[in-house]
């Protein structure tokens, strides 16, 4: 029976394995990902009582057992929230199978990073762009709500929940690295290096706001059509930020444990970058994109303390539109798809 399982971990071509959970019998399909940031594998399933498509996280035989419990111990956290209120993935239900530990969730359409494979074009507009970034800052300011920290937003872990009959409906998946605030330590500071805070690199204390950076990163990301920060490199991801942002504040330097490094050579920075990429199109599209960069340079503010949370994100003029209102009368920008009538007013916690 081991080099069954093992064949399953590593060989998604058997098609007629069922997995058996507490509740349900589960049969694959196909797999979905080859392989989640080293600790697993995700496999489209049936519900072979309900036939239900569902996405199972299929853990690694010998993984982490501490970073199992940890995601499992986010999960049933987050269980209280809405998951269609509030954007987030629904947790079914956890299992094993055999050795392996699996997590059974529901089956979405495709990731942020999907879409931009099927488009001609990798930028979206603002009317884009506007929705997506709502519903993240619906999903955070609940998660902010019950004291969990995502840590690894990023635009794979963004998907369509179905993109052709509900378009740019989303929801945040994959808690994988998520904490709880409070039981964060100094080693915990994990995630994409593109979409990481200052504060994460420079050793300083966590707390959500670094899921405010990473709203700001998809942002520029969806923007832009590429990623604003490199993936790999601390001097060049430094570099980056001191051309776009400025350099961080000595005190984070100074208070900071990863540092080590020094910066300059500031030639440009992302209110240049934005005001000049498009070209105008007319006023009032402008006026929206000067919206967009005020909230965009809130979620990228240097500061932890002083970046903008997620309930203030959620009243900010881009995301409520308040200066579209008179333009809409004459001009037909905010008309196009996905702009009037896309938002919604966040509710109160």
């Amino acid at each position: 029976t081991h080099s069954y399982y093992d064949n399953v971990q590593k060989n998604f071509t058997l098609c007629q394995a069922v997995f058996i959970s507490h509740y349900s019998y589960f049969r694959l399909q196909t797999q979905l990902s080859s392989e989640i940031g080293g600790f697993g594998k995700v496999a489209k399933c049936v519900d072979l009582t309900t036939g239900e498509v569902v996405a199972i996280k299929i853990h690694k035989e010998n993984g982490d057992e501490e970073i199992i419990q940890r995601e499992l111990a986010i999960l049933e956290k987050v269980r209280v929230l809405d998951p269609d209120q509030h954007n987030i993935v629904k947790f079914i239900e956890n299992f094993q199978f055999g050795e392996l530990p699996c997590l059974a969730f529901e089956m979405l359409d495709m990731s942020l990073t999907d879409l931009i494979k099927e488009r001609e074009s990798a930028e979206f507009s603002l009317n884009e762009i506007r929705p997506v970034t709502q519903q993240l800052l619906v999903a955070f300011e609940a998660l902010k709500n019950i004291g969990v920290i995502h840590m690894d937003l990023k635009p794979e872990n963004i998907m369509f929940v179905n993109h052709k009959d509900q378009p740019f409906k989303i929801k945040l998946i994959d808690f994988g690295l998520a904490l709880s605030v409070g039981h964060v330590e100094d080693d915990d500071a994990t995630g994409t290096f593109a979409y990481g805070a200052p504060e994460v690199f420079l050793g300083l204390p966590l707390t959500e706001a670094v899921d405010m950076w990473a709203v700001g990163c998809v942002m520029a990301f969806m923007y832009f059509g590429m990623d604003v920060f490199p993936f790999d490199c601390p001097y060049d991801w430094m570099n980056t930020l001191v051309h776009l942002l400025g350099y961080p504040h000595s005190s984070q330097i100074n208070a900071g444990m990863h540092i080590s490094e020094s910066f300059f050579n500031m030639f440009c920075n992302l209110e240049d970058a934005v005001k000049r990429f498009p070209e105008k199109k007319d006023n009032l599209e402008f006026e929206d994109r000067m919206a967009f960069l005020d909230l965009l340079k809130g979620c990228l503010h240097l500061s932890a303390e002083q970046r903008i949370c997620a309930s203030e994100a959620l009243c900010h003029h881009f995301i409520t539109m308040a200066h579209l209102v008179d333009g809409m009368k004459t001009n037909s920008y905010a008309d196009t798809p996905h702009g009037k009538g896309s938002i919604v007013s966040p509710e109160p916690s």
